[in-house]
């Protein structure tokens, strides 16, 4: 650290090859645990999907911001105790629902609390999503930084002054 000091290099940690290789090697494990914790919550939408109760509900409220992120929409239903439910669910770009719109909602009997929209994607779909984006980009730059490395070795050592 002090030769490189000496000789002027003073950028920092944050361009440090540990640090960078550090972070590589959290978003590759990142990527693929986001991945298989998405796909447990996608199996858990499709169980209820097929083994919960069915009821209606009301679009209560629609998030239409400008990210796709902000795709959402909250749905209220009542439980078969009387008490009132919500669930939020993303809408895709050409399904926009409407305040007021009723939709299907499948809830566990056991817990009316967790519900699903019939033909609406649940979170773990974006969980999914992100865990195959961060993977994908962490390989890119593993791969482009292992490229850096074998050409610098490639070179030989540098020339001393």
């Amino acid at each position: 650290m002090a030769r490189k000091r000496a000789t002027g290099d003073t950028r920092g940690f944050l361009h440090s090859r540990v640090f960078q290789t550090v972070a590589i090697a959290l978003m590759l494990l990142a990527g693929p645990v986001a991945v298989v914790v998405g796909s447990f919550m996608m199996a858990a939408d499709s169980d209820l999907l097929q083994n919960g109760e069915r009821t209606s509900g009301t679009v209560t409220e629609v998030d239409d911001g400008r990210n796709a992120s902000d795709h959402r929409f909250r749905t209220d239903y009542l439980a078969p105790d009387g008490s009132p439910q919500r669930v939020w669910a993303d809408w895709p770009l050409d399904g926009k629902p409407a305040v007021g719109d009723v939709v299907t909602v499948i809830y566990r009997a056991d817990d009316p609390g967790t519900a699903v929209l019939e033909g609406y994607d649940g979170p773990g779909t974006s969980v999914v999503g992100i865990g195959v984006v961060l993977t994908g980009v962490s390989l890119l730059i593993g791969t482009a930084m292992l490229v850096g490395v074998l050409l610098r070795a490639g070179r030989g050592p540098e020339p001393k002054d």
